[in-house]
């Protein structure tokens, strides 16, 4: 009778563990493991098992938890003191999901709902990594000489950004390169904004850009075309003008079809939309919802 009542306190309890066979993740890629429930020194009845994934995002000192998905678990049932039980665990992660970083984290959290008792808790965390196309550019940017900033990866309240410094090529010339990122089938479309250091206060550049499935594949192709790419912003950041392949100079006017007319466009693959659609009125100010229409105003 003793041990029945301390049970019900915790103590002596059966206890959950979710135990995964790995814990980087790419997007869309199966989480499998085994949820483990070990039983006590009493025969106790188990309502449910809860498991949820969360996702936690800081956002001005703040840290907002946000449950991503529900996973359905199994009926109730009865674990015996000593008794040991497994169940398979298998989780299909969406593919429209924020990648991890400083300032967004995720982790399972099981419940084991215990009748008449304290329920008892397990936290697993996880590691969402970028996409392969995602990745190949950073990794072409990190051969550029272009370092990620702490604050890099940080969700605004409407897409993820991620934020870069120079450390070789165009030190001295711009103090930060940000972008955002839609994945899509035949690669990978950027909104590029390079700050510049113009005449003692900073200037931004923006433009979208696409990189073809073809270009990704050949790492020393893609170093060549975003080196391309950022000297022609800061080329234009100085002079108003571009260059085209064979030297001539040109202006690059903003029209309807560039930046500013870029927003649907860029819905679709769009890192971090299913937490956009999900949870921007939950965690963020009214005053935020306009941020992803200033990054793409014209200059």
């Amino acid at each position: 009778m003793f041990k029945n009542l301390m049970a019900r306190f915790g103590k002596g309890a059966a206890k959950v563990d979710l135990v995964l066979d790995k814990n980087q993740f790419q997007l869309g890629e199966t989480v499998a493991g085994r949820l483990m429930i070990q039983g006590g020194e009493v025969e106790q009845e188990i309502n449910k098992i809860d498991i949820l994934l969360m996702v936690a995002i800081r956002h001005d000192d703040t840290e907002h938890l946000h449950t991503v998905a529900t996973i359905p678990t199994y009926e109730s049932f009865t674990i015996h003191p000593g008794e040991r039980k497994e169940f398979p665990f298998q989780y299909l992660l969406p593919y429209d999901l924020l990648i991890s970083g400083n300032h967004v984290t995720y982790f399972f959290s099981t419940n084991l709902d215990i009748a008449g008792g304290v329920d008892q808790k397990d936290r697993d965390y996880i590691e969402i990594l970028c996409p392969n196309p995602l990745q190949q550019v950073l990794d072409a940017l990190s051969r550029l000489g272009f370092r990620e900033k702490h604050d890099s990866r940080k969700f605004n309240g409407r897409v993820q950004e991620f934020e870069l410094f120079p450390t070789d090529f165009l030190q001295g010339r711009a103090e930060e390169l940000e972008f955002i990122a839609a994945v899509q089938p035949d690669g990978v479309r950027l909104l590029l904004e390079l700050d510049l250091y113009s005449f003692g206060h900073e200037k931004e550049l923006k433009r979208e850009v696409f990189i073809s499935q073809q270009v990704l594949e050949s790492e020393d192709e893609l170093v060549s075309e975003l080196k391309r790419i950022l000297e022609e912003m800061a080329e234009y950041g100085v002079t108003g003008y571009y260059r085209d392949a064979h030297g001539h100079s040109y202006h690059h006017g903003h029209s309807s079809s560039g930046l500013s007319g870029a927003v649907g466009g860029f819905a679709a693959g769009v890192i971090g939309a299913m937490v956009v659609d999900e949870v921007v009125d939950e965690l963020f100010e009214d005053d935020d919802e306009d941020e992803l229409e200033d990054f793409f105003e014209d200059d």
